[in-house]
């Protein structure tokens, strides 16, 4: 079980090429996707799966970044507007934020996305290959939805941080008292290495 696991964390960000060639399942791009909305269309599929016990692949819930994305644009959620420069946060709307500020909560929100969206794609790729065994990708998608919550939670954390009156300074102090979020970093660092390989192979 952990073999084959580890078998498709290796492959999760090759899975997006392989899932567009065959099935055009995952668009990655989308200033309108928040985390309910990520939230619902996974649930929603699980139980129409646990209904009528088919897969239906035509109605797999899209993979979708929410702050990995290219180019520049507004990502609107949960009550702050982040500005976003070829996949890195660069602002945050109304929010006077120093760039260390800035560079710790860029850095947790996108660790956050990546697995979030590995999750999905992985989940994803078990019902596109024909695995019968659904427990791998149940299992995919208990860590995408307790993700998708460390990331609300997040945000939740910097939206009261930034509502409190402090100064800079102090926000800075607070961000750096930040603890790791409590996830996979084997299955992170396979996504790094993995993104590392396609980077080095363009």
């Amino acid at each position: 079980m952990r073999t084959k696991f580890a078998l498709l964390l290796i492959s999760s960000l090759s899975i997006s090429t392989y899932v567009n060639a065959q099935n055009n399942l995952v668009t990655i791009a989308d200033a309108n996707v928040n985390i309910k909305k990520l939230v619902d269309a996974r649930i929603n599929f699980n139980k129409t799966l646990i209904k009528s016990r088919e897969i239906q692949t035509l109605n797999l819930p899209k993979s979708k970044y929410i702050f990995n994305q290219a180019g520049s644009h507004t990502v609107d959620i949960e009550g702050l507007s982040f500005k976003i420069e070829n996949k890195k946060i660069v602002a945050i709307a109304d929010i006077p934020l120093s760039k260390v500020a800035l560079n710790i909560i860029n850095e947790r929100l996108m660790v956050l996305d990546k697995m979030q969206f590995a999750y999905s794609e992985s989940s994803n790729f078990e019902y596109l290959s024909g695995e019968k065994d659904r427990r791998v990708a149940f299992n995919n998608d208990r860590h995408f939805f307790s993700v998708l919550k460390s990331l609300k939670s997040t945000i939740a954390e910097i939206n009261d941080l930034v509502k409190s009156n402090i100064d800079q300074v102090s926000i800075e102090n607070e961000l750096a008292k930040w603890k790791q979020p409590h996830i996979d970093w084997q299955f992170f660092s396979q996504i790094v290495v993995k993104e590392t390989q396609f980077q080095l192979g363009k």
